[in-house]
């Protein structure tokens, strides 16, 4: 069964109600889920019951609003509730004062309670701006919204995972060296 077929699958069976398709999904997320959520800087305790929520949340979708997934993984669309619960935790915490999306959904800048940013958040900021457009797109996807390399080449025009991960590289070498000018 291909990773598609199998992605397809689980998500029947998650539709029809099926408990061991979520525990499936629940144990096979958890730690990058949890590795994920250290870059907001929450403890461990609260990053698991956010992560329970959102596979909660996960279930209902499935099995209530019969939730068909065409263009994303359960994965991602895991992730996504649980950034987004992340954020609303952060917000209730006043640790957030921007939910970090542009109108159009785009990632931009989080900014955390801190009333002036670190040094380090304005270099990198400002050295965002400098790089080409392509190397800011892949960069957020992956360091910002936690995707994965396939999960990239799956919603961009990337024709495969060793591209998006050499472009990735070379992104990553020129906002290095925009550093070290300064």
């Amino acid at each position: 069964m291909s990773r598609n077929e199998s992605e397809l699958h689980l998500q029947s069976r998650l539709r029809s109600a099926d408990k061991k398709a979520l525990g499936q999904i629940y144990v096979q997320h958890k730690t990058a889920f949890l590795n994920y959520a250290v870059n907001f800087n929450i403890s461990k305790t609260i990053a698991t019951d956010i992560y329970q929520d959102a596979i909660i949340a996960l279930y209902q979708s499935f099995v209530v609003n019969k939730l068909e997934l065409e263009k994303s993984s359960i994965k991602t669309y895991l992730f996504g509730i649980g950034k987004h619960k992340i954020y609303q935790y952060l917000k209730q915490q006043k640790r957030l004062t921007n939910t970090g999306f542009n109108e159009d959904n785009s990632y931009e800048t989080i900014d955390l309670k801190e009333d002036v940013p670190t040094l380090h958040q304005k270099q990198l900021s400002k050295h965002l701006k400098q790089i080409s457009e392509s190397c800011q797109t892949i960069l957020k996807l992956f360091y910002y919204r936690g995707l994965t390399i396939d999960e990239i080449v799956e919603q961009t025009d990337y024709k495969d995972s060793a591209t998006v991960r050499s472009h990735k590289s070379r992104c990553m070498k020129r906002l290095k060296t925009l550093f070290k000018v300064v």
